[in-house]
């Protein structure tokens, strides 16, 4: 999560270190960037986060996890779907705005909370 979490970097990481190398076009994870809800002590504040899609799995490296779950489920419990602000970025076009910005991101997304 981007307030004060790794994220955008565990994300990034993640799919350069599975896609970097050979054929672009065998790999198929997506990146993306969207607004969740927050739980716990961040109950209610929708903010920034990163994870990768393989299909319909869901892979979330953020602060240490190793998160694999259906998409629909991860989606319900971030309320993803409901919140709609999502951008996801295939493997060429994740690769080339991590280079052209010079870090792991956010670079599109706007969220409503600005975390």
């Amino acid at each position: 999560m981007s307030a004060g979490g790794d994220c955008y970097e565990a994300a990034g990481k993640f799919i350069m270190d599975n896609c970097g190398f050979g054929n672009p076009d065998d790999c198929q994870y997506i990146l993306v960037h969207g607004e969740v809800m927050g739980q716990g002590p961040i109950a209610g504040i929708p903010f920034g986060h990163a994870w990768v899609l393989d299909g319909s799995t869901v892979i979330d490296k953020s602060n240490g996890r190793d998160v694999a779950m259906p998409m629909q489920v991860y989606y319900a419990i971030g309320q993803i779907d409901r919140i709609d602000n999502v951008i996801e970025y295939p493997w060429e076009e994740a690769r080339t705005k991590i280079l052209d910005y010079g870090h792991w991101g956010p670079w599109d997304l706007e969220t409503e909370s600005g975390l």
